[in-house]
């Protein structure tokens, strides 16, 4: 008998893991004692209880127990285990959950180390439980198990998997789009990018899609687009792809369309080089195609290629999101499909409505033209006193009149086609001979251009029957073709039996038609555009009218061509009759030679090869109907004529050249190249010609700067309101309509060519004013149109711009480096507005410095706009004046007084260092009582206390100057500011034996002011007043209200001010009478601190005085607020401030500070005042003492060698636990930007040296709450 290779569960607990499925049995073999939990038998209570609630549970469940959360779960857990099972029971959960431990690690911990149960909803987790990385997400609970001894033993979790939930509602969100979004797509095309816009927001189940759209054979699939592939991949992949020839490395379109099922592409690898990882940061391996099929579609629309997750199984619910994601696109394709189809339908009736329009348009032209020279002669002969037409006039009238024949009979030969109502005679016929004398017709007009003409038409074994009239149409129209399209080799007619046809074969060595024309080539109207030919002329239906012709005969039209290699018409008719309606067949046959037909073709051809030069000064035997003489055009003027119309060209020729030299060419091209070669005073020109039209020829002469200026006036047939807008929009400077009259042609080319003269004068005066600008003392530029396009640069605006080449450019791209500057804009702004702009020292850096550092230029501009004739900008005068070296002298000006504030506040930090041990020496003297020296002590303190007002002032004007100065603003009673200002002057005042009087007001003194600088100001007005004033004098303080202001005066019985130094009192620097001995000390800055400090409250001061040895009066005015409720204000009186005995301060004191004395004498003061000190000279003996000594408080210099204070600040900082530490800043340095850096590091308070014994006593009464 077998035994289990692990220790059975004791029959004692047997009864807690009894029953539970698989996962029971599986705990009960399972050897416990080789995991953390030990052996079964000696498991807590709780442990056994909870392992059997959760094998007998049927929701899944899962516990961990213990610090190493031990695993134990149950059979309805067991499928989101997947091939960790069995492995993962009884062991960690960190070592079988690794991949998501990150996640769930931290939330289970926190359960077990005492923290409240949680539960997560939809967690997305990324599961490897079936051998790769999986996309899962959960809903679960993670709740504490309780031990015996009251704490928390292990965690149970309960779950729930949703992940076919969430992916679900997530596709669904996908088709939904996709079904609103291509609701209003109007193609296939567009319904598969606007659906490969919805699939690429969904790339956790779609890392990429294609999409590829059939054919209408339904045998090539085109790719229509992609989603999230990059071009490299793209690259890659066929455009198309056939059905029919698919290889091995082809998408399976075949099968998917055979079977209408998916099918899977493994090697996808292989086949796309490159994948990008996408969201999962791992390319997809797999790819599934389907499709695009609708239910009852017989034939699929194309195919959607779809990249598999690598975070998913590829199961039914993934397939079935692909099929319906295929529906959804073929439903989309099939819709828009449907509209497409509607759509052009309609646009066909559109196109053959435009076919007719441009038809009547040709026709116009066909029409029109000869009209114009049957017109245009005989109202010339019967203006002539013979009223006859002779000479050339009469062949011109003659040839157009064939000519118009010609076309009337095509127009009706057609129309009856198209009704049905032609009356066809196919009679036996000599073919050979027919179509040879008909080719034949056309040899003089071919070798005349230098063409050859080879006939090849042998005898047929039996007659042919045809129509003559017809035939003779087809071949002359054909024929004629191959002339009109061929400019060098040969014109073959070739014409034989073959298969029981008569084949007649027309080639020739011409320009061919593009392959995508020739589909349409036979369709009624149409033209091929663009093509090389030797005239414009033509009605656009003659290809058409022989098809049809062809079609009666029973027999068929085709093409052949190559683009610049010729092309080759074959016409094939059935021999015999049986083919051909017996009505309109008859046995006898015609006698005739070379038809009279053929003449009206010849001569149209032998029209493209004339060249009739018009005989200047020949007046053609009739006189002008119009002198243009008389109208002011007395100098000859010089006209290029450019028209295919060989009659058109002689015959207007013949009427400019009595009065004008007359260049005549025959088509746009050549007119261009004369142009350019010595360019006219002005251009006639046709609009439709072949090789270059006159539309092509204008577009060209506008863009060459020799032609630009030329007057072009065009002719056409073309009537109407439109035509003309379109000519005159292209650039025409006139518009001419056929047929027109001699004396309208003459009007307005006289018209033209004066305007061009008038023109050229302006252009002359232009180039003056351009020399003046071009010696102007300053940079000028002409910038033209919205783009701002340089039209105008002089010497002095290139020398600011280092001379680069900007004529002709727009600022943007000639001057780049002014990007992201504010230049375009303001230029923008001014040709939007039409408003000037004018610009102080504005500075401007160019990259065109040596190695292409940065130059700086300052300028003062003006941007100045200029209107045309309707008031519409159309160009900006820039005038510029190069300030660099200004601003770069007030720069270093401004740099040298910046050098100079931070002297004075370097100069401050100094001056005070020194000071400070010295005052508080004297300080801690006076405190401790002694009397030795008492005078000089005092004296000493006085001078010292003197010293540190001047810093204080010196700094303060520095502020000042710069604007650094913040008012702190709050409401104040000025009663309170005077009465602190007493306070601080009040030992001066006792000391010069000054009498002081005070008349303030108990109400309606209220300001908005910061009372610090308000008491500044009053107190440097006593000092000045007690100073200037002899010992035992009178000072008055007075104050009022005045309507909106308060105001203050101070009052003194001293020396006076002299007449003379009254405006300038509150100068900087400024005393009076400043004797060698300089008896009163100070700077002479008191008063101008008042006066900027007073202006800053919106207020003003002013000084009065009868003169010397009269006394002096200082008044200050502020702006008052409303009063509050009344309040007793007392007097203050001088030598009010009694000083108090020290109150003893218990706290341990660190002092670091580089100076000796400043630190020893300040660690003599505080244990004066009850402190127990240590004291530091450097920063890491300070950072070491606080360690050992553990102050309370740290009073630190800032500027400390080795290690500054805001360092050893941070240090204290971060060692001061448990026992909080107050930090002070001890400085030289108090100016606000240096209180806002010491709080910024930590400091609790920030003291500027010397130390005043009152402040430092109260800040560490402060800190230490005493």
């Amino acid at each position: 008998m077998l035994q289990s290779p692990f220790p059975a569960v004791p029959p004692s607990e047997e009864r807690h893991f009894a029953g539970g499925g698989e996962m029971g049995e599986l705990v009960r073999s399972l050897d416990w004692s080789r995991t953390p939990l030990g052996p079964s038998r000696d498991w807590p209570v709780s442990l056994k209880t909870m392992v059997g609630v959760v094998l007998h549970n049927r929701f899944p469940m899962l516990m961990w127990w213990g610090p190493e959360m031990i695993q134990v779960y149950n059979d309805a857990y067991r499928p989101v285990l997947g091939r960790k099972h069995p492995g993962s029971l009884g062991a960690p959960g960190e070592k079988i959950w690794s991949e998501i431990w990150d996640v769930v690690g931290p939330m289970a911990r926190g359960v077990l180390n005492g923290g409240p149960a949680t539960w997560s909803e939809n967690l997305a987790l990324f599961l490897n439980s079936r051998g790769f990385v999986e996309e899962t997400f959960h809903t679960f609970s993670y709740s504490p198990i309780p031990d015996e001894q009251g704490g928390v033993g292990g965690v149970l979790v309960t779950v729930r998997e949703t992940t076919q939930e969430v992916q679900l509602d997530r596709q669904l969100r996908m088709l939904r789009d996709l079904a609103a979004r291509s609701a209003d797509t109007k193609s296939p095309e567009q319904a598969c990018h606007t659906s490969l816009d919805v699939l690429a927001g969904n790339d956790l189940d779609l890392p990429f899609s294609l999409l590829y759209l059939l054919d209408a054979n339904g045998d090539t699939a085109r790719l229509a687009g992609s989603s999230r592939l990059p071009d490299t991949v793209l690259a890659a992949l066929p455009a198309q792809q056939s059905l029919s020839t698919e290889s091995g490395t082809d998408w399976p379109f075949a099968e998917a369309a055979r079977t209408g099922d998916a099918v899977v592409v493994k090697d996808l690898g292989q086949r796309l080089h490159g994948l990008p990882g996408g969201r999962w940061n791992t390319p997809p391996s797999l790819a599934v195609v389907r499709a695009l099929t609708r239910p009852g579609q017989s034939r699929p629309s194309g195919f959607l290629v779809g990249g598999v997750s690598p975070r998913r199984l590829l199961d039914a619910s993934y397939h079935a999101f692909f099929q319906a994601t295929a529906e959804q696109v073929a439903a989309s394709v099939a819709n828009a499909r449907a509209y497409q189809e509607e759509r052009q339908r309609a646009e066909e009736l559109a196109a053959l409505d435009r076919a007719k329009t441009a038809f009547f348009s040709n026709i116009s032209h066909e029409l029109r033209t000869p009209l114009t020279l049957l017109l245009g002669p005989t109202e010339d002969a019967l203006a002539s006193p013979e009223r006859t037409l002779q000479g050339d006039s009469l062949e011109t009238v003659h040839r157009n009149a064939v000519r118009l024949r010609k076309l009337v009979n095509t127009l009706l030969d057609f129309a009856r086609i198209e009704a049905g109502r032609v009356r066809a005679a196919y009679e036996p016929t000599d073919l050979a001979a027919l179509s040879a004398g008909l080719a034949s017709a056309f040899r003089s007009a071919i070798e005349r251009a230098g063409l050859v003409l080879d006939v090849d038409c042998p005898t047929l074994p039996e007659p042919a029957w045809v129509d003559h009239e017809m035939w003779e149409k087809i071949v002359l129209n054909l024929v004629s073709n191959a002339l009109k399209f061929t400019f060098t080799g040969t014109i073959t007619v070739a014409q034989a039996l073959k298969d029981g046809h008569i084949e007649l074969r027309v080639t020739d060595t011409g320009t061919g038609i593009p392959a995508h024309e020739l589909p349409r080539l036979f369709e009624r109207f149409h033209r091929v555009h663009g093509a090389r030919a030797r005239s414009h002329e033509g009605s656009g239906i003659g290809l058409a009218l022989v098809h049809e012709l062809v079609r009666l005969h029973g027999g068929t039209l085709t093409v052949q061509s190559e683009l610049d290699r010729g092309t080759t018409f074959t016409v094939r008719i059935p021999t015999g009759f049986a083919h051909l309606p017996p009505e309109h067949v008859t046995s006898a046959k015609s006698q005739r030679s070379l038809p009279a037909g053929a003449d009206p073709y010849v001569r149209d051809a032998l029209g493209w090869l004339t060249e009739v030069p018009p005989p200047p000064g020949e007046d053609g035997g009739t006189p002008p109907a119009l002198d243009p003489a008389s109208m002011g055009m007395e100098e000859r003027g010089r006209v290029l004529l450019a028209d295919d119309n060989a009659d058109m060209r002689e015959y207007v020729g013949r009427l400019l050249g009595a009065h004008w030299t007359v260049e005549a060419v025959a088509d746009g091209e050549a007119a261009l190249q004369a142009a350019l070669a010595r360019s006219p005073d002005l251009i006639l020109s046709d609009v439709m010609m072949p090789r270059m039209d006159g539309f092509e020829l204008l577009q060209a002469l506008r863009a060459d700067e020799r032609t630009r200026t030329v007057p072009v006036i065009l002719l056409s047939a073309r009537a109407g309101e439109e035509a003309q807008e379109e000519g005159l929009t292209a650039g025409a400077d006139d518009y001419l309509v056929k047929p027109f009259s001699t004396r309208d042609l003459l009007a307005r080319v006289t018209a033209q060519l004066t305007r061009s003269r008038l023109r050229k004068l302006e252009a002359a005066h232009g180039e003056r004013l351009a020399r003046i600008f071009q010696h102007a003392p300053v940079g000028i530029a002409i910038l033209r149109g919205p783009e701002h396009v340089f039209e105008f640069a002089n010497e002095n605006y290139l020398k600011l711009i280092a001379h680069r080449n900007v004529t002709g450019k727009s600022i943007r791209e000639a001057l780049p480096d002014l990007a992201h500057q504010g230049i375009y804009e303001l230029l923008d702004g001014v040709y939007a507005t039409g408003e000037p702009h004018i610009g102080r020292s504005l500075r401007v850096v160019f990259n065109d410095g040596p190695n292409q550092s940065a130059r700086e230029v300052f300028s003062d501009f003006v941007y100045q706009p200029m209107s045309d004739a309707k008031g519409q900008v159309e160009s900006i005068i820039v005038v510029a004046f190069d300030v660099t070296e200004l601003a770069t002298a007030r720069r270093e000006a401004e740099s040298a007084n910046r050098a100079k504030d931070e002297f004075l506040a370097m100069l401050g930090h100094e001056l005070r260092n020194p000071l400070a041990p010295i005052l508080t020496a004297l300080q801690l003297m006076r405190l401790r009582g002694e009397t030795a020296a008492e005078r000089e002590r005092t004296l000493i303190e006085r001078q010292v206390t003197h010293l540190v007002r001047m810093v204080d002032d010196l700094l303060d004007v520095s502020r000042v100057t710069r604007g650094k100065v913040t008012l702190k603003r709050e409401r104040v009673t000025l009663t309170d500011v005077v009465a602190k200002a007493i306070e601080q002057i009040s030992p001066l005042i006792d000391q010069r034996q000054h009498t002081l009087e005070v008349d303030l007001p108990d109400r309606g003194m209220d300001l908005h002011g910061d009372p610090t600088r308000l008491a500044q100001v009053f107190a440097n007005l006593l000092t000045n007043a007690a100073k200037y004033t002899e010992p035992g004098g009178f000072l008055a303080v007075t104050g009022t209200r005045e309507g909106r202001e308060l105001v203050l005066s101070v009052r003194d019985t001293g020396v006076g001010i002299d007449p003379e130094m009254l405006p300038r009192v509150f100068d900087l620097f400024v005393q009076e009478h400043q004797a060698l001995d300089r008896s009163q000390g100070g700077l002479g800055l008191g008063l101008a601190i008042a006066r900027s400090l007073v202006t800053l409250h919106e207020g003003a001061i002013s000084a009065h005085s009868a003169g010397r040895g009269r006394g002096s009066t200082f008044t200050v005015r502020l702006p008052a607020l409303e009063a509050e409720a009344p309040a007793a204000l007392p007097t203050p009186q001088p030598g009010a401030l009694i000083p108090q005995e020290p109150t003893a301060v218990s706290a341990r004191v660190l002092i670091v500070d580089d100076n000796r004395d400043a630190a020893d004498v300040l660690s003599e003061s505080l244990e004066f005042l009850g402190c127990t000190t240590r004291v530091s000279y450097d920063g890491p003996s300070g950072l070491e003492a606080a360690k050992e000594f553990r102050p309370e408080i740290a009073l630190l210099d800032i500027g400390l060698p080795v290690m500054d204070g805001y360092e050893l600040a941070r240090l204290l900082r971060q060692q001061e636990e448990p026992r909080p530490l107050k930090l002070v800043a001890v400085t030289g340095y108090g100016q606000e930007s240096d209180r806002q850096r010491s709080k910024a590091a930590g400091f609790d308070a920030h003291l500027v040296k010397p130390l005043h014994f009152e402040t430092l006593e109260a800040l560490l009464k402060e800190l230490t709450g005493a």
